[in-house]
This record gives C-alpha cells, sequence and structure tokens, in this order.
C-alpha cells in the first residue's frame, strides 16, 4: 500500500519527572499511565508551539520554540486545559490569543468545563456540576466562525432522561468576547453559552438516529456554503453503522436564533417557551460596543438567570439534503476519523473523503456537494461514489497485529506529499492518497475507478496526476460507460482487502443445520424416554418400599391376615412370640428380611398396649387366668364351659362369684388357625423334667392323656442373667397393695414359662397379649391393680415353648394396613 514511515528533521522529548511518577503511583495508577501523553498541540503564532501533557496525571502546558523546539518561558498549570487521564477527550482552539478548551478539571473526571484562558480576556468557564448544561459529555473538537466559538461534542439528553441514559450529538457555542456574569449571577461564567442537537439520521416513518459524534472536519468551503462534515456512528447496543453528515454553518447559527426548551418541574418534560416569555435583549447573544450593552456584565440579572437555567434550544441542527451523504451499516468496524481533499484531482475542482475505520482501514469517497441543492429530496448516500478501501497497518513494521495496536488515532492529509497521515499506538504510518498502479494494464479499469488523482495517459498506462498536468491524459469522473473499451485480458488484480479464510457453501451449510436438528431431535427423544422410564422405575420402588419394610430381632410381629397369607402362598402362618406369665417377651424368633413380610409388623392400631403386671402382695390377676381359659376353649369347645367354671373358682375370693372373660372374635380366629398349624408338630418337641405337683401351680383342663411338658431353652438359675433388653416395670400403687415401685423378686420356682403342664398341644401354650382388658374393669371384675390375691405361687421351673422354626412364616397386611 505504499507504507513508508515519516522523517523528522527534529524531535522533541518531554519526560515526566521522578517525583511525578511516584506520586501518581500513589494515586494508584498503573506505570504505564505515570507518563507524559500530549494531549494539547496548537501553533500559538509564528514563532511558539503550544503544548500540554498530562505529566503522570498532573497535567502541565509549556511553550516551544518552532524553529529550535527549545522551551520558551516557564510552565503554566495544565488544570482545564488538559485532561489528568490520557484515555479522556479534550479539544482546544487558539484564537485571538485566547485559549479555548473542553476537557475536565478534576483527577475524577467529574467536573465538565469549556474554558477559556490566556490573552487579555478574563477566565471563564461553564457552569459546575450542572446537567442542565453539561450530562457526562464526550468532546470532539472546536471550530471558530465569526464571532463565535463552536464546540461539538456528545453527552446524555437530560430531555430524555424518562428514556434512561440516550446519548446525543450536540454543538455548543459562546461569543469571543463574553466577559462574563455580574457578581450576583453568572460571576466568572459564560453569559452566551447555548447549545443544540445535531441531527444526523435517515427519513422515514420513524428516523434511524446516528446518535453518537466520531469526528468532524474544520470548516470547509463546498459548493460556495460553509460547511462541517461530521462521522457518527451507532450506539454500540444498536445495529452496527456509521454515516458522514454535513452540516452548513448559516443553519447552525439560525438554530441558535430560534426557540428554548426548558423543564418546568423536574417531572415533567422538556417544552419549548414561548416567545414573549424570553427577555430582551435576546439571551446568548454577544455584547458590542455600540449596542445597548456593551460588555456581558452589564446585562440584567433577569437575562442571566434565564441564560443559566434555558441552555438548550428546541430545535434540531439538520444535516445538508436531511439525509447522510455516506452510510456504512452491518460492517465489520465503525468509521472513527475523517479528512477531506477540498481541491482533489488535477485541476482541484473535486472533493474526496478519506474514512479511517477503528481496524486501521482507509475509506476513499468521491462527493458531489451540488447533490444537496436539487428541490427533490436525494436519496440516502447519492452524494457519494465509493471509490477504494485498503489496509493501512502493517504488522512487520508497526509491531504485534491485536486489535489495541491497530487502532486509530489520528488521520491527517498531507496535501503537498499527496499522503495520508496516520497515528497508531505504536507508529506512525505515511500512505498515498491513490494507488493507480493497481489499474496500470487496463484503460477501462482505470476509467471505470472514477478516481480523481488517476488518469489513463496516451502511452497506456494510469499514473497519478500531479496539480495542474502538461501532458495529456482521460478520465471519466462523471461515470460514463465503459463498456465500448473491452475487457481486459491478462490482468492478474490483488485484493488489498483480507477477507477471512474457510468459506463454506450454501448447501454444505444446510445440510450441516438440517442434520444437527434431527440428530438433536432422536437424542432428545430417546433422554426424554430414558428419564420418563427412569422416573416410574423409581416411582414403583418407592410404593415397593413402603409396603415391604425389613424386619428386626426382638420386634413384635403382627397376626394380621394370617390365614390370607398362607392360604395363598400355601404357607403357614406367622406365629406369635412366646411370652413369660408375667406378660414380657422372653425370646423372639430371628427371622430373615426375605422371609418377613412387611404385613407381619405392628401397625399403631394393631400394637397392643404395654401389659403391667400385678404385684406380688394382690391377690387377684384375673387377666393371667382368663388367658389359659381362652385358650383352653379355643382347643376344645366342649371343655369351655367347664374351663371357664374351673378359673371363676380360682379368680374368685370370699365373696365373690366367677365372671366371664370378653373375647375378640379376630383372636378366637387367628389362634384357632395356630391350633391347626402347629397341630402337626406338637409331637416333634423336646420334653424335660416334670413340674412338680402343687396346689398354686395353673391347669388347664384337657381330654387327652397326660403328655410330659416340653423342656425351656434353657435352665435358669435363681438370679436372670443381666440383658440389657430385658426392662423393668414399674407400676402404680393401687388399693392397700403398698409401694410397687419394683416388681416381686424373682426365684427359680416362680419362673413358669408354660401356661398349661397337663396338655399334649404346643398350641395350648400361646399366650396373647389382648388389648381387651387395658381399660376399665367390667363390674364385679378385677382391674389390673386389684387387691385380689395372685391367682399363682411358687412352684418349679416350667419349660419354655419352643416355637422358633414357626417364625419363617410371614403373613401380609391389608390394604387398610391392618
Amino acid at each position: 500500500t505504499g507504507f513508508s514511515p515519516p522523517s523528522f528533521p527534529q524531535k522533541l522529548t518531554w519526560q515526566s519527572n521522578q517525583h511525578d511518577i511516584s506520586i501518581c503511583k500513589m494515586k494508584g495508577k498503573h506505570e504505564a499511565e505515570c507518563r507524559n501523553f500530549i494531549k494539547v498541540l496548537l501553533v500559538r503564532n509564528e514563532s511558539l508551539l503550544f503544548v500540554c501533557g498530562t505529566n503522570a496525571f498532573n497535567p502541565v502546558c509549556a511553550n516551544y520554540s518552532m524553529d529550535t523546539l527549545e522551551p520558551v518561558g516557564d510552565n503554566i498549570s495544565g488544570m482545564a486545559r488538559c485532561p489528568y487521564d490520557p484515555k479522556h477527550a479534550n479539544v482546544a482552539l487558539f484564537t485571538g490569543g485566547m485559549l479555548f478548551t473542553a476537557t475536565v478539571t478534576d483527577f475524577l473526571a467529574i467536573d465538565a468545563v469549556i474554558y477559556r484562558s490566556l490573552g487579555d480576556s478574563p477566565t471563564l468557564r461553564t457552569v459546575k456540576h450542572d446537567s442542565k448544561w453539561f450530562k457526562e459529555p464526550y468532546f470532539v473538537h472546536a471550530v471558530e466562525w465569526r464571532s463565535h466559538v463552536y464546540f461539538f461534542f456528545r453527552e446524555i439528553a437530560m430531555e430524555y432522561n424518562y428514556l434512561e441514559k440516550v446519548v446525543v450529538s450536540r454543538v455548543a457555542r459562546v461569543c469571543k468576547n463574553d466577559m462574563g456574569g455580574s457578581q450576583r449571577v453568572l460571576e466568572k461564567q459564560w453569559t452566551s453559552f447555548l447549545k443544540a442537537r445535531l441531527n444526523c439520521s435517515v427519513p422515514g416513518d420513524s428516523h434511524f438516529y446516528f446518535n453518537v459524534i466520531q469526528a468532524v472536519t474544520d470548516i470547509l468551503e463546498l459548493d460556495g456554503r460553509p460547511v462541517v462534515l461530521a462521522v457518527f456512528s451507532t450506539p454500540t447496543n444498536s445495529i452496527p453503522g456509521s454515516a458522514v453528515c454535513a452540516f452548513d454553518m448559516t443553519q447552525v447559527a439560525a438554530v441558535f436564533e430560534g426557540r428554548f426548551r426548558e423543564q418546568k418541574s423536574p417531572e415533567s418534560i422538556w417544552t419549548p417557551v414561548p416567545e414573549d416569555m424570553v427577555p430582551k435583549p435576546r439571551p446568548g447573544c454577544c455584547a458590542a460596543p455600540g449596542m445597548r450593552y456593551n460588555s456581558s456584565s452589564t446585562f440584567p440579572d433577569e437575562i442571566l438567570t434565564f441564560v443559566k437555567t434555558h441552555p438548550l434550544m428546541d430545535e434540531a441542527v439538520p444535516s445538508l439534503g436531511n439525509v447522510p451523504w455516506i452510510i456504512r451499516t452491518m460492517s465489520r468496524y465503525q468509521l472513527r476519523r475523517i479528512v477531506v481533499d477540498t481541491a482533489a484531482g488535477p485541476w482541484g475542482n473535486h472533493t474526496v473523503v478519506f474514512l479511517g475505520s477503528s481496524t486501521g482501514t482507509v475509506l476513499k469517497f468521491l462527493i458531489h456537494p451540488n447533490a444537496t441543492r436539487s428541490p427533490a429530496p436525494a436519496p440516502p448516500g447519492s452524494q457519494s461514489v465509493f471509490l477504494e478501501e485498503f489496509e493501512t497497518y502493517q504488522p512487520g513494521r508497526c509491531g504485534r497485529d491485536t486489535e489495541d495496536e491497530r487502532r486509530l488515532l489520528g488521520l491527517e492529509l498531507d496535501k503537498a506529499a499527496g499522503s495520508l497521515l496516520l497515528a497508531f499506538p505504536p507508529c506512525v504510518a505515511r500512505v498515498p492518497v491513490a494507488r493507480c498502479q493497481q489499474h496500470s494494464g487496463c484503460m477501462k479499469n482505470c476509467l471505470g475507478s472514477r478516481d480523481p488523482y488517476c488518469g489513463w495517459t496516451p502511452e497506456g498506462s494510469c499514473v497519478f496526476l500531479e496539480p495542474s498536468p502538461r501532458t495529456a491524459f482521460e478520465q471519466d469522473i462523471a461515470g460514463g460507460s465503459t463498456s465500448h473499451l473491452g475487457e481486459c485480458e491478462g490482468l492478474v488484480t490483488e485484493s488489498f482487502v483480507d477477507e477471512p479464510d474457510g468459506l463454506v457453501s450454501v448447501n454444505l451449510l444446510v445440510i450441516s443445520s438440517v442434520a444437527a436438528f434431527v440428530i438433536g431431535a432422536v437424542i432428545s427423544g430417546f433422554s426424554v424416554c430414558w428419564f420418563i422410564g427412569h422416573r416410574d422405575r423409581k416411582e414403583l420402588a418407592r410404593r415397593k418400599d413402603k409396603e415391604t419394610i425389613l424386619a428386626h430381632s426382638e420386634s413384635v410381629v403382627s397376626v394380621s391376615r394370617l390365614g390370607e397369607r398362607r392360604a395363598r402362598a400355601g404357607q403357614p402362618g406367622a406365629l406369635l412370640a412366646p411370652l413369660m406369665p408375667n406378660g414380657w417377651p422372653k425370646e423372639l424368633g430371628k427371622a430373615s428380611q426375605h422371609d418377613l413380610d412387611s404385613g407381619v409388623l405392628p401397625t399403631p392400631e394393631q400394637t397392643p398396649l404395654q401389659q403391667k403386671r400385678c404385684p406380688g402382695t394382690l391377690q387377684n390377676c384375673s387377666w393371667e387366668q382368663s388367658h389359659n381359659i381362652i385358650n383352653a376353649a379355643l382347643r376344645d369347645p366342649g371343655t369351655a364351659a367347664t374351663a371357664a367354671t374351673a378359673a371363676g373358682r380360682l379368680h374368685a375370693g370370699p365373696g365373690r362369684t366367677a365372671r366371664g372373660m370378653p373375647l375378640s372374635c379376630h383372636a378366637i380366629l387367628v389362634d384357632q388357625e395356630l391350633e391347626a398349624e402347629l397341630s402337626d408338630s406338637s409331637g416333634d418337641g423336646h420334653w424335660g423334667r416334670d413340674p412338680p405337683e402343687g396346689p398354686r401351680a395353673r391347669q388347664h383342663p384337657s381330654a387327652g392323656a397326660r403328655r410330659p411338658p416340653r423342656s425351656s431353652y434353657g435352665d435358669f438359675g435363681g438370679t436372670p442373667r443381666p440383658s440389657p433388653d430385658r426392662r423393668r416395670v414399674v407400676s402404680a400403687p393401687g388399693g392397700d397393695g403398698g409401694d410397687f415401685a419394683e416388681g416381686p423378686p424373682w426365684h427359680p420356682e416362680q419362673l413358669n414359662f408354660n401356661a398349661n403342664n397337663g396338655t399334649g398341644r404346643p398350641g395350648a401354650h400361646l399366650k396373647r397379649n389382648h388389648t381387651f382388658n387395658s381399660g376399665e374393669a367390667p363390674a364385679g371384675g378385677y382391674g389390673r391393680h386389684g387387691t385380689a390375691p395372685r391367682a399363682h405361687g411358687a412352684g418349679p421351673p416350667r419349660a419354655l415353648t419352643d416355637l422358633h422354626h414357626l417364625l419363617r412364616y410371614g403373613v401380609e397386611r391389608t390394604p387398610s394396613g391392618k
């Protein structure tokens, strides 16, 4: 691209001293930021160069000789003339010996200001911390025109605060001879400050605005009008695009003569101010000798107060033709810089615009300014012709090819050398304004490029045309037909725009997308099916877990639905654990998890209440004797009456009569089932020594012959073995029994584990913990803690019933849980 580094006949190096760098680091800044970045470089007069730098976040300004680059005079403070941070924007302009700057005045960049200093006029600034004047501005450029200085910037629009943060582009102006306000209002502050919005948009039912101003040219003379061209872009959260709009300075000045806009209350919207409410002379005008007020300091307070509270104009400044001259949307970059050559071509009669992008790419356009004078509105972009696009950043010469290194900082036109100067963070590059040699072998391409810098010579080459050439050449700037020139043969074209590699055809892209969708749908379907099936299996397992409860040792076995389980599975029902005569479990069967069903576990309504034992001093315990009668009645209903009579005689004391014992139908059926189930194994037991005959031994009548009693699981000594599972009964005393906190002493003679010693059926030895005796005893009966003497006394030890082999049978619980 003709890249070449510029030559420097003289060089000035201005560095920060070590003291300023140390203080900068103490403020929390990085060492790379604690340097002297040049932010202001102006020609003050014919011999002096005015320079300001950040100086490690301590801005300072100095004057240098343009001939020798030696410092002239002492340094001055850069506050309000130069920003503290090199990232902050600023503009500066010298006119009439006075310096007009727009920047921030503090370390935190909160106080934005338009400032006038130096020269003979007093120092002035904008109102401090007033959002009606400035709201986070970003200054872009400043120009002088007639008696005003105009500042172009963007800021957050307070008139659209109901839409949250809306960034708009503005132009503000101040009078060059402003002397400030009175001591009461706007003292040492601008009395002529006004601002208006810049309108760069595509017209339509709903305008498409390019609100973010990026760069502005100096005032140009285009088609006899003073014009500035500005580059605008869309916000970062919008469609990427850039546009170039032109503004006539006479139209800009006319907007400042229009209506004002105000906000009557913080909650109300902004509305135009009626003309009859505007004081006279008009606020914002420049006081001058010969007028009613020859100085702004003599303005009435009414005018000064109105200027302070009404800095915004109601109308926006329209662009020339009411349409952008150049529009670039949906591109991979946004435009940031602009330079204009108003005298392009060999005769200087064409206008060429160079636009620099954020990535260092340069776009060149040919402008037709007279197209805006047409009475019919021109379509957007019809005022320009795209000429070419070329890259300017060279990684081999500038350094790394990164986004930050390619960021374009400045773009200037060197008209005399016919080249462009571009500033990047690591380097400065120079490129020619045209590349006519690309079309040197083809006349059609040379003329069709419509480049005013190039022409076709009689020698058959496309060359760069110097101003006022003396040789003949041929151009077609108007864009005539070149089809009659034929095609170019043997021409090898070179692209100066890097295109992405690895392009994919549309067909392959469509097929890949459809295949990916189908595969994803299939995988998703299988995943959903597996998930639903897994969830159903877990739910089924959870329900089974609720119905299957693992059995543990020493648990009370439920006897509900005993017959149903046996009838269905063909197995005998579950058994009750053998109980001791005092009602406490002695030995419970151990069953495996697969042999015990959940139906055999006790439920809250099945679990029998804990039976309290009768104290030894009481003379009557009816339940123990009644239980044996029930078992005998179940075995032999014919002897039920005899058994009941015998039990009644045992239970009845002096003056008492025998009473009946209520029975549960369920209990009777269960005992009958147990009797039938155990009848087959009654002869397989182990029989031990015979219990001694005694008057207090409990007898069960039996129709059969007397058989030897079964032996117990083991002989018991005088004192029971200590067991953690053995619980001690604490019963409340009742009647005249005295204190029964401890049970009666244990003796070997009192250990009677068989309710009947004379029967030959093992089923007769079973004893149930019935719950029918848990309440109050019926009339004529005895309670739990009666005063009757014990029905059974001391006697020889009896044998335990061996029912361990029956624990493998389980029962199934009914749906009701019984």
